[in-house]
């Protein structure tokens, strides 16, 4: 076996990407697919190579074998008996090593990426939720850049480049979310305006299927006869409380929907806990294509700088 689950953590899963395009708004795959996305990208694996999704506490993780990992996503401070594993860095974790995390500074979400792929060796009822004592195998898929980190890394066992937080900023700190109207759905003036004016909390009532709004209840004029088929809707339920819905593919028809969440700020709403706070601003077609367009610039500059790193990683 590669690594076994020594406690259960919170909604831990096995998480891969099926189509990159429409990964942030599907209503299955990771919560937050950047997360996913980068972490993959540091190792050099595929982008649709799984990930374990950990929300809130994470489990205990035992390594049977060497492996090169990279955690992304929330602020979970992970360790071992000898170091710290920083996020959003790339890391030689060896036989015996038991990984454990402290709880996040800041974000919901962790992800674990292994270089080469996992999958699962005991999971017969075919649940991604993982549980004490699951084992995951690793695909060891590795291509020229992990065996080079391999050797690379055998003796400082980190990488000394990675994202720093200042690169992941403008992303997941901000509390502002776009929010793009959904035609059929009308909100009644003063609510419409209202919505961009009161600051909304996320309460407890979260789960991986989304969570419900406090704050200034709101009414629909004219009501939406479709149903939200993509992640960041804003519902409203019965009560004219706010809803979000995250990965969730039952319609329920106490919900009424009347507009999304922009796609490039899926990635953060994913992070939002118990507490967080949330602002909305409405934006036109033409104010999201020119945010989505700078969203895009940004991921492929990210991307350049690791290529960058894996160039270096090469030649040594």
């Amino acid at each position: 076996m590669s690594i076994i689950f020594e406690t259960t953590g919170v909604f831990t899963s096995l998480q891969h990407i099926e189509n990159i395009e429409t990964a942030a708004t599907s209503l299955s795959g990771p919560c937050d697919s950047l997360a996913h996305i980068l972490g993959n990208a540091l190792l050099g694996n595929e982008i649709h190579a799984e990930t374990i999704e950990m929300t809130f506490t994470a489990p205990v993780i035992r390594f049977r074998e060497r492996a090169l990992i990279a955690l992304t996503g929330a602020e979970f401070y992970a360790y071992t008996d000898e170091r710290e594993i920083a996020p959003f860095k790339v890391h030689l974790m060896e036989k015996g090593d038991v990984l454990r995390f402290r709880q996040p500074k800041k974000g919901t979400r962790v992800y674990l990426a292994v270089a080469g792929g996992m999958q699962f060796i005991n999971n017969e009822s075919g649940n991604i939720v993982l549980k004490q004592g699951t084992r995951i195998e690793f695909k060891r898929n590795y291509n020229e850049l992990h065996k080079k980190l391999f050797e690379n890394l055998s003796v400082r066992r980190q990488a000394s480049w990675g994202l720093d937080a200042y690169s992941l900023a403008r992303l997941y700190y901000s509390d502002v979310f776009h929010i793009i109207h959904e035609s059929e759905a009308v909100l009644s003036f003063d609510p419409k305006l209202a919505i961009t004016k009161d600051i909304y909390t996320v309460t407890q009532r979260f789960d991986r299927t989304g969570f419900i709004l406090e704050g200034l209840p709101l009414q629909l004029r004219h009501k939406s006869s479709k149903q939200p088929d993509r992640c960041g809707a804003l519902l409203l339920n019965k009560n004219h409380e706010l809803a979000v819905s995250l990965k969730h593919k039952t319609h329920d028809s106490n919900f009424e929907h009347f507009a999304f969440i922009a796609d490039y700020h899926l990635a953060k709403l994913s992070q939002k806990k118990p507490g967080s706070k949330l602002l909305f601003k409405w934006v036109d077609t033409e104010e999201f294509m020119r945010q989505k367009e700078s969203y895009d610039n940004w991921i492929k500059t990210i991307m350049q700088q690791i290529q960058f790193q894996h160039n270096i990683e090469l030649s040594k």
